[in-house]
Order: structure tokens, then sequence, then C-alpha cells
């Protein structure tokens, strides 16, 4: 086992190595067998390389640590196959991907999209957590019916990791690195509690960064009369107890047309769908009270509207809003 950085980059997923390196050939083959075929050189002899990679799957999805301890050059082209959000921890990176330019340091994130070239410059400082995200996944949530090939989506290069909607995006994602950490990742081997993981960070990241596809979703005058009656009903009852039952019920159809209606017009299931529109209004109703200089119990809030697992509300709340609750509560 080869030592660690002698400098500083902070480490994260420190309990699950892939490799250690200090030969440029082995470490390009090493990333190269997860992510694909990439060019990587070393600019200038003066520095030591000394390449860590760490990894831990989540679902299809998985979240990697990667520091090469040198300046190096990065060339993979196109992913083809993925895409790759990369938040730096320490230090600095210069990115191409297409026609966008963005420098990465501990502010800016950026979004590798599949279908444009990439080019990036590492510094020796620079250590990334990056989150690798196969492109059927994202295409298949944009898709208008789940029989049909996923469009092609590219998003914007940069992703702001202090400031703007997906900041607290950023934020979860650092925080999940750090609680595998803390507590180990056992809980990464049931099967449902990945699923809900996956869902709610390709749906955090599709919601606040900007992509192609963003003004996509059809105008309410487009959908079929019933799916229509169905999120009509869902708004003016999101405070009521609400099962797909109810909503199928009041939409005049079947809870299997339901969900067919949703999934080819809407891109979501009925639950999900209630589920976004009580954030929204737990939103709304926390933005006026903030204004307003009222104290109001977030836990009475979360469950007025259904959600009787705080922390879990609390998670949907940032992956949708970028922020937590009690945040909102604090704005003037």
């Amino acid at each position: 086992m080869l030592s660690p950085f002698r400098t500083g980059p902070p480490r994260l997923l420190q309990g699950h190595p892939v490799f250690t390196s200090r030969d440029i050939d082995d470490a390009r083959e090493q990333v190269a067998r997860l992510f694909c075929a990439h060019g990587l050189q070393q600019v200038g002899a003066a520095q030591a390389l000394d390449c860590h990679m760490h990894r831990v799957p989540l679902g299809a999805l998985s979240l990697n640590y990667l520091g090469y301890g040198a300046d190096v050059e990065i060339t993979p082209g196109c992913l083809g196959s993925f895409y790759l959000v990369q938040i730096p921890l320490a230090g600095q990176a210069e990115i191409r991907c297409g026609r966008q330019r963005a420098e990465s340091d501990t502010r800016t994130a950026v979004v590798l999209s599949p279908d444009q070239p990439v080019a990036m410059r590492w510094h020796a400082d620079c250590a990334q957590l990056m989150l690798h995200i196969p492109r059927a996944l994202v295409e298949q949530r944009v898709s208008s019916a789940p029989d049909r090939p996923g469009a092609r989506l590219d998003f914007a290069l940069a992703l702001p990791q202090s400031t703007g909607p997906a900041a607290g995006w950023c934020r979860m994602v650092l925080d999940l690195a750090h609680n595998i950490d803390a507590h180990g990742a056992a809980w990464l081997n049931h099967a449902a509690a990945v699923a809900s993981l996956q869902d709610m960070l390709l749906a955090g990241l599709l919601s606040l960064q900007p992509h192609d596809q963003s003004a996509a979703a059809p105008s309410p005058e487009a959908l079929p009369r019933h799916v229509q009656r169905a999120t009509e009903f869902i708004r003016a009852q999101a405070e009521q107890a609400l099962g797909v039952t109810d909503i199928a019920r009041a939409a005049c159809v079947s809870v299997r047309a339901l969900e067919e209606g949703f999934r080819r017009h809407l891109g979501t299931t009925p639950g999900a769908y209630l589920r976004t529109v009580r954030l929204q209004q737990v939103h709304a109703q926390l933005r006026a009270a903030a204004r307003e200089g009222r104290a109001v119990p977030l836990y009475e809030m979360a469950y007025r509207y259904g959600f009787f697992h705080l922390g879990r509300f609390s998670a949907y709340y940032k992956a949708q809003f970028g922020e937590p609750p009690s945040a909102t509560l604090k704005r003037r």
C-alpha cells in the first residue's frame, strides 16, 4: 500500500479504496476501467504523481473520490455512456465540455454531458468527489413514454456549489459521502433505500441544474383530460389523506390508466407528483411565514402535508429547493 497524499487534499470514502498509484500509465488504465478510455498526461516533471481513487456503488450510480497529486491533463473526448458530476473538495480545475468552459473549485462544480467532448486540467491540489450516472437513467426520466428511447439531454456545465438552487443538492452529495465515512455503508445493502436515494439524486439534479430539456414539459392544455383532472385534484386536495385510488376516482379512470397517463405525459408517478405538489405548498407557506416574521413549527408543517419521517421530509425539500426548510424560514 502506498502512503497517503503527502500534502493537503481531503480524502473521502477512505474505507472503499479502488487503487493507489504513482505511475501515470497505471493510473490511466485503472480509471479507464471504471469510467472510459482517456488521455492522461502529467504537466511538468517536478511533481510526483500520487493518485488515489475510492468508490461506493449506489445502485446503478456510483460515488467516487479521485485525486492525482500532480498537475494533469485529462482528455476523454465524449464520455458516451454516462454523465459525471465533479464536485471539487480542494484545489482547482479548468474544464471544457463542448463549447462551454468553467473554472472549477470549491465554489463551482461541473456536470459533464456524454455527447460533448471533454478536456480538463486538474491542478496538483485538486481532489474531487464525483457522481457517475449512466445516461440511460437520465434519458429515461425525460422520455415521453417508458417504451420509447430517451431523448438526448445536455446539462449546463457549471454547477454552483455555494449559491443558487443547486447548492443544496451539492451539499447533499457531500453529506452522503461524509455519512458513509462516519457510519459505514451497510445500509446500502437495502435495495429500497438505494432506490429511494438514486431517485432523489436524479430528480434533484434534473430539477435544479439547467439543461436543454428544461422547458420540454407539456403545458396543462396539452395533457389528456383525465391527467388534467388528476393534477387539479392533487393541487386542490394536497393537505388531505390521498392515495392513488382516490386520485384515480377523481380522474374517472382506473388506477392503471392513471399511472400510465402520468408516466406517458408527465414522466412521473401520481405519488411522486403528489409529493412534489405538497413540497411546493410547504415552500410557499414557509416563504410567507418568513416574510411576515411568523414562527412555524416545521414538524407541524411536515405532518400537515403527510410527511411523517422528518429526516426524509427535509431531504426531499432540500433536493427540490436547494436548501433545508429551516433556511427558507430564515429568509426575509
